[in-house]
């Protein structure tokens, strides 16, 4: 197997495990950041949670990639 056919499968895996955790995930929850308190499904925030870590990542594998001079 190449690295692309488990890059595929670890990746189908990963987005079949978040939809069965946010669909089991759905009462509300109230989220305190700094002082403002929000009132969100947990599967929002579990989305986010999830959005948020995946971008991070990406712009970590980004910068750390780059050149430098």
């Amino acid at each position: 197997m190449d690295a692309k056919k488990i890059k595929l499968i670890v990746s189908a895996v990963v987005v079949l495990l978040l939809g069965v955790i946010v669909f089991q995930n759905y009462q509300e929850v109230t989220v305190q950041v700094l002082m403002a308190s929000i009132t969100m499904p947990l599967a929002i925030l579990l989305l986010l949670t999830f959005a948020i870590g995946l971008t991070l990542g990406w712009l970590f594998k980004l910068f750390r990639a780059s050149p430098r001079k």
